[in-house]
């Protein structure tokens, strides 16, 4: 499963994540970074005065891989 890993910082200084699961993983940087900026400037997140998207850093695709190593609910059957 790949995740899109979108970087901001506050505006405190603090750097704060939004994780997508799901995602198309051939999109373009610039659109990316042009849907990040959009949404820093709803400022929709607020908590006690910090806009906590305030400006986007970074993004980047996470992907996870699971190995199992047993399975007990196979051995049920």
């Amino acid at each position: 499963m790949k995740q899109l890993d979108m970087e901001f910082v506050s505006s405190l200084g603090k750097v704060r994540h939004i994780k997508l699961k799901y995602v198309n993983d051939g999109l373009e940087p610039a659109a990316v970074k042009s849907a990040m900026t959009q949404l820093a400037g709803l400022k929709l997140f607020v908590k006690d005065d910090e806009e906590l998207y305030a400006k986007p850093q970074a993004a980047k695709y996470i992907e996870t891989i699971n190995t199992p190593l047993f399975d007990d609910e196979a051995v049920k059957a």
